[in-house]
């Protein structure tokens, strides 16, 4: 009898094992994503319910999910709307996972919108909750609303309270100082785009990371250049930046590795770069204004 039971109980297991790898053997190896909507992926507390205690495995294929449409989004175009929502049901079924959180949160707020910096955000929330002692998820989240958004009154206390946990670098407190007194915006987001990059494993990441850091020390070196020339002149250069090109500072202006180009901000004292040349901004345009439309139409039929 026991051994009967036995015998049962390897084909049950086996008979729940062979469908988990056939989808990740599937996820793997199709070339289009199977799962493109956010609809079909359930709420995160449902989905603890719904995979009847198999949950480390389906946080298992999930990931492998996330990481396959991150890859292939990010060779074509940039746009990451559904990892959201899978980082969150991955994270429900698996907590444990806490790096899953800061691979999605990087891929996302590197489409540098808005929306984009809300959605990487809340992830880092959700990271608060659930890593409380961890001191990335708090300054990660004013570093958001700084560098992207512009907005010191939501990022300096979020920054300030990562910068003093244990386990924080302490480098993290001198920038942020340094921000507080100084706006050293461009610099903070050079030195800790740098700290990430340390860390990133990914080579898609890798990738976004290193262009972030192109991105900052281009704008670095423009501003030190227009300082220079009000040293040497008295005034500042003209918003096109070319009078820093005939005074012999710069060869050339650079290429923006966003697709815009490099002007002088009379407002802000520094140099900065239209967004409309990002090919990552101007689809995500796109994907909103179809997401407005598709809904307008909706309340339309309803009425």
């Amino acid at each position: 009898m026991k051994k009967i039971s036995t015998v049962i109980s390897i084909i049950l297991i086996l008979l729940v094992i062979w469908p988990f790898l056939k989808v990740r053997e599937q996820l793997i190896e199709n070339e289009k994503p199977i799962v493109e909507t956010i609809e079909a992926y359930p709420e995160p507390d449902f989905a603890k319910v719904m995979f009847l205690g198999f949950n480390a495995f389906a946080a298992d294929l999930l990931l492998t999910r996330a990481q396959y449409y991150f890859g292939s989004h990010y060779i074509t175009d940039h746009t990451f709307p559904l990892l959201e929502q899978m980082t969150k049901v991955i994270m429900a079924l698996n907590p444990d996972l806490k790096f899953v959180i800061k691979f999605a949160e990087a891929a996302i707020s590197s489409m540098r919108t808005e929306e984009a910096i809300e959605s990487a955000n809340s992830l880092l929330r959700l990271g608060e909750e659930l890593y409380p002692d961890d001191y990335f998820f708090p300054f990660n989240q004013g570093y958001n609303y700084y560098v992207y958004r512009n907005n010191m009154e939501l990022a300096y206390p979020l920054m300030y309270k990562g910068s003093r946990m244990e386990g924080a670098p302490e480098r993290l407190f001198w920038l942020v100082t340094r921000v507080a007194s100084m706006g050293g915006g461009y610099r903070l987001g050079y030195e800790y785009t740098k700290e990430k990059l340390k860390n990133a494993e990914d080579k898609n990441m890798q990738n976004l990371l290193e262009k972030e850091l192109r991105h900052f020390e281009t704008l670095l070196v423009l501003t030190s250049k227009v300082e220079e020339y009000h040293d040497k002149t008295g005034a500042y250069p003209e918003k096109d930046l070319k009078k820093l090109i005939t005074s012999g500072l710069i060869a050339a202006i650079p290429e923006d590795v966003y697709g815009g180009e490099y002007y002088y901000d009379e407002k802000k004292g520094v140099v900065n770069t239209t967004s409309e040349g990002n090919p990552a901004y101007k689809k995500m345009k796109e994907y909103e204004a179809k997401k407005k439309k598709e809904s307008g139409s909706q309340s339309d039929q309803q009425e």
